[in-house]
This record gives structure tokens, C-alpha cells and sequence, in this order.
């Protein structure tokens, strides 16, 4: 390839080999901290990082209690939503998100 002057342009060959790094956002952090909260339900909660991530929580005693957590910014914390729209806790109440969570999958009674 050829600059403005018409000399050849060089670039190294580490720059071509070397893939973008996705850094985990706040939200994935704060996901991950309740997903390990919902651990002691015996459910398994996965971190989706897409461009929103979310986390996909199942209860392995049901095939269909399956439920996507959105996790919102929030003023002053993270906000955890239902896919449905409802507000389960915040990132500052954990162990309170996590138990409305097992419920919400039949993890736990009301």
C-alpha cells in the first residue's frame, strides 16, 4: 500500500496478528457477583456478554424455569431486570435479588 507520496506504507507484523480485547463491562462484573449468590440455590446462572449482557439463569430440576436477568446502570448502583420488565433488586442488595430470582425459576417458595 502506498502513502500520499507514493511511498510504500510498512506495517508490523505483530499489529496484524493482534486481536481486539473485549474488556468485561461493570454490568457483566455485577452479573457474575449474582450469579455466584445464585449458586447457593442450586441454580446455574451463565454471564451472556453480548452487547448487552445479561445472565441466563436455569433450574437444572425444570427444563422450562429459565430466566434472562438484564442488569441496568443505574444512578447511584446497578439495577437486575426480569426479561419481562420487572425490577428483581439492585447491585447493592444481593442476597435479596437472588432469592427473588430463585423464585422466579422455582428454586425457593415465595
Amino acid at each position: 500500500m502506498l502513502d500520499r507520496k507514493g511511498f510504500a506504507m510498512t506495517q508490523s507484523r505483530q499489529a496484524e496478528d493482534e486481536q481486539p480485547t473485549r474488556v468485561p463491562s461493570e454490568g457483566s462484573e455485577h452479573l457474575g457477583k449474582l450469579a455466584a449468590e445464585l449458586s447457593r440455590y442450586g441454580l446455574r446462572a451463565d454471564v451472556v456478554d453480548d452487547t448487552s449482557p445479561y445472565l441466563r439463569v436455569s433450574n437444572p430440576q425444570s427444563s422450562y424455569a429459565v430466566e434472562d436477568v438484564l442488569c441496568e446502570r443505574r444512578e447511584y448502583d446497578y439495577a437486575f431486570l426480569a426479561s419481562f420488565g420487572v425490577h428483581l433488586g439492585s447491585s447493592g442488595s444481593l442476597g435479596v435479588t437472588a432469592r427473588k430470582v430463585a423464585w422466579l425459576v422455582g428454586a425457593t417458595d415465595a
